[in-house]
């Protein structure tokens, strides 16, 4: 089963889909894993993360694997590859910061665009034919200023897209607005 979460910055789509985690893990004994797709450049980010890896270990009450991507060592589809199983389930945090990384690699960005394409024909790929469940979050960009910038444009559009495909073969979308979850799907 694949669920998406999707909502602007800090509208509580992560704590929404977390507590769907423990709740799917604490009914089906599932065995949660999390995967973490935020790199830390920078001393704001890093600290995002640790307060983010904080917030989530006292949450969580129950033992968890968690998997911080280093895109220079694993990618997404290893580590979900690894995973494809029938007794876990997957949450992926999140879309947003995983284009982010492959749009903003130092390359052109018509090479990047290629290889964003590449990466999310494999996700795709992977979530058709899944045999864990999957939650993911992502952020909603429709709602949103028209970026300044070639990059930050195309990453609308690619974010847009990728979150429309994901939707399509998600079993049940949600929008989280304001801490408010609601059943698109």
């Amino acid at each position: 089963m694949i669920q998406l979460f999707i909502g602007g910055v800090r509208s509580g789509k992560s704590a929404a889909a977390e507590t769907l985690l423990i709740e799917r893990v604490k009914s089906h004994s599932l065995k949660p894993v999390y995967i973490a797709t935020s790199v830390a450049f920078g001393d704001e980010t890093i600290e995002r993360i640790e307060k983010h890896k904080q917030s989530r270990q006292a949450q969580f009450e129950l033992p968890i694997s968690t998997y911080e991507l280093d895109y220079q060592q694993v990618d997404l589809l290893s580590v979900l590859k690894s995973l494809n199983s029938p007794e876990n389930i997957v949450l992926i945090e999140c879309l947003s910061t995983w284009v982010g990384w492959y749009l903003c690699l130092d390359n052109s960005l018509q090479q990047n665009l290629t290889i964003m394409e590449q990466q999310q024909a494999s996700l795709l790929s992977f979530l058709t034919t899944t045999k864990c469940d999957v939650i993911i979050v992502t952020g909603e960009v429709g709602c949103g200023l028209i970026g300044e910038t070639p990059l930050q444009r195309r990453y609308a559009d690619k974010l847009g897209e990728l979150n429309q495909k994901v939707a399509a073969l998600s079993e049940h979308v949600f929008l989280v607005t304001a801490g408010i979850k609601q059943t698109l799907k």
